[in-house]
């Protein structure tokens, strides 16, 4: 397991950087760790109004604060 991954920790809220498919741009998206893998974390994420899970990098989460 990454030491990335380890960091985040499950129940823990987060801000997902989502990339919009087919462009550099991204936007933030409030979700929550649901668990982490070797190389992504699993998250609970609200997206357009739906709740998602996602297997993300963690180089798109950022702490809330």
């Amino acid at each position: 397991m990454s030491n990335t991954c380890r960091t985040f920790k499950r129940g823990e809220k987060v801000i997902w950087l989502k990339r919009i498919p087919g462009g550099d741009y991204v936007y933030p998206v409030s979700a929550r760790v649901l668990a982490t893998t070797a190389k992504r974390v699993k998250i609970e994420a609200d997206d357009d109004g739906r709740i998602a899970i996602r297997y993300v990098p963690p180089e798109s989460l950022q702490r809330r604060k």
